[in-house]
């Protein structure tokens, strides 16, 4: 009996809110992200440099982490031909970073196998500094972004709390309108934080397999100068 008495009290209330959203004028998606407050523009910025660090990561991933076995036997079939100065040649025309790393072995060819080994590893760790340049600029926003937007969530909630303090106006319509507007920000933020980590994933991954490609390139033509030296 009670549950029929609330479920008809209620119904005057239904009607009433069905009414006001069938009244209100639908609003576009830039409409709604507009009322996110000037907490949007920080994350905006940070969204910028998501995906200007993804787009520029990937294009120097792509260009220094290519394997090309092709160029690398053919280096090593140089090598073995004492042909030091053309296998050189051959890799400082190449853009790649396991390129780079074997030419500067090959410069120091003359020297003991030491030299030549420790020479190709400070070219690695500075092509692998090239690789994960700028990788914490996506790690920094994956961690801040959704930050900002709950920050921006919290502000948003205390100054309809104060509002209502002040006005005494406990009317639905101003916590919901007040609330939904800034759980813009949580949303917005959350999905640039999404874009960021994945990226960072990505990419990091991309990275991993080119210094393990970088490794066994260059410990390949390693043995190829050991085995030239042996031979003469």
């Amino acid at each position: 009996m009670s549950l029929l008495v609330l479920l008809q009290a209620a119904t005057p209330v239904v009607e009433m809110a069905d009414k006001a959203v069938q009244a209100a004028p639908d609003e576009s998606y830039l409409n709604l992200v507009l009322k996110g407050g000037w907490i949007l523009l920080p994350i905006f910025l940070l969204s910028l440099l998501a995906v200007y660090v993804i787009i520029n990561k990937w294009l120097v991933i792509n260009r220094l982490g290519k394997k090309d076995s092709v160029w690398l036997s053919r280096v090593v079939e140089l090598i073995h031909e004492k042909k030091t100065d053309k296998a050189l040649k051959f890799c400082v025309e190449r853009p790649y970073a396991s390129a780079k790393v074997i030419a500067a072995g090959l410069k120091e060819f003359e020297q003991e196998d030491n030299e030549i080994q420790e020479a190709m590893e400070v070219e690695a760790r500075q092509q692998i500094s090239v690789l994960e340049n700028q990788m914490n600029w996506l790690d920094i926003t994956a961690s801040i972004a959704p930050m900002l937007g709950f920050l921006g969530t919290i502000f948003g909630i205390i100054k309809i709390f104060y509002d209502i303090a002040r006005t005494h106006d406990l009317a639905i319509d101003t916590v919901s309108t007040g609330l939904y507007q800034k759980m813009i920000c949580s949303g917005a933020g959350l999905l640039v934080g999404i874009i960021a980590y994945a990226g960072y994933k990505i990419l990091n991954g991309r990275i991993d397999k080119a210094v393990l490609n970088i490794d066994k390139e260059s410990n390949e033509v390693l043995k190829a100068i050991r085995a030239s030296e042996k031979e003469a």
